[in-house]
């Protein structure tokens, strides 16, 4: 055997003895920065509420601004049912690999309480984002009714012994509870009437079926710029930038009332913290970006975001703030 043949022979096995080593390595470095090639195909947001809701224009605002940077679609997904917990199911089953997104609001921090039996564990199955926006709820009376004030509203309803009427979209849900706060600060009781929808509440409300409710901003907006609602207060801690003028209910006769809605986003609880990184990174820059603020504003919400630990932190917060309201009010539901 020639001396050529030996040394060629000596490099391939000593390629050969290095190319575990090699694919080792470069096993150990993928692990230590999963992010690196993240995101190299499509992914999914779940969107907890239907088509063309709040939920899912909220996130499709955000959704084109990811999908440009990354250069991936980024592809809403609506899973309606059960007050979110459809949508919330398949987030915390879905696979760990950050390719599903999952889209949090408030009846997210709500079911925990009202549910006697939820598939996931609302603390543990979810890694949570960002926070994407607040929207609060309002006040709204019918136009015909003589309350123009929140104290206005609170003296007609005691003077009518159980009889206002008031509509909600659903036992367990945000205006619900809302109510069921508001009612127990300003000391009254009426009549509540279940609706499937707040669209289809606040058509009966302007035509006078009803007498008031809570709404979220952003779902009233269309109703109130058409003045076929009146707007007498606002559940935020101060006042909102969209209707400056609307007093807060707060400063109006009930001291410390607050209801404001969320919108976020989160995954599933295993995915790499690199990659949960990564995306709040993007969603956090898209929401700095002067036209999806606008966006934002044009629905009634203000953009916020947040890291992922001061998410989970205002996810807990919110948990702990509306448990006793459910409780006291003996909500209890079955999916």
């Amino acid at each position: 055997m020639s001396t050529m043949v030996r040394t060629l022979g000596c490099a391939l096995l000593a390629a050969a003895l290095m190319l575990p080593v090699t694919q080792a390595a470069f096993a150990q470095k993928k692990a230590a920065d999963p992010a690196k090639d993240y995101p190299n195909k499509p992914i999914r947001w779940i969107i907890d509420f239907g088509s063309g809701g709040l939920s899912d224009t909220l996130a499709r605002f955000v959704a084109q601004k990811l999908t440009e940077a990354w250069r991936q679609p980024v592809i809403n997904q609506t899973r309606p049912g059960a007050n979110g917990t459809i949508a919330y199911d398949v987030g915390a089953k879905a696979t760990p690999d950050g390719y599903t997104l999952v889209f949090l609001s408030t009846p997210f921090s709500i079911n925990v309480t009202v549910y006697n039996n939820l598939p996931y564990d609302t603390r543990k199955d979810f890694a949570p984002i960002s926070l994407i926006a607040m929207y609060p709820n309002i006040l709204v009376v019918t136009p015909n009714l003589p309350a123009k004030s929140v104290s206005q509203l609170i003296a007609y309803a005691k003077s009518k012994a159980g009889e206002p009427t008031w509509a909600t979209v659903g036992i367990g849900s945000s205006p619900f509870l809302a109510t069921e706060l508001f009612r127990k600060q300003a000391g009254f009781d009426g009549v509540h009437v279940p609706y499937n929808s707040s669209p289809q509440a606040l058509t009966d409300l302007a035509g006078g079926r009803i007498e008031f409710m809570f709404v979220n901003m952003p779902t009233a907006v269309t109703f109130l710029r058409a003045n076929r609602i009146r707007a007498i207060g606002v559940a935020s801690p101060t006042r909102s930038t969209l209707l400056p003028d609307l007093p807060t209910v707060a400063e109006s006769g009930v001291p410390g009332f607050q209801s404001v809605g969320y919108a976020g986003a989160a995954t599933q609880a295993q995915v790499p913290r690199a990659i949960v990184d990564k995306i709040n990174a993007e969603i956090v820059k898209a929401l700095q970006m002067p036209e999806v603020q606008e966006q934002i504003r044009n629905l009634g919400g203000e953009p916020r975001w947040s890291t992922p630990v001061e998410f989970k932190k205002f996810l807990d917060d919110e948990i702990t703030r509306w448990a006793p309201v459910a409780r006291e009010a003996g909500v209890k539901l079955d999916r």
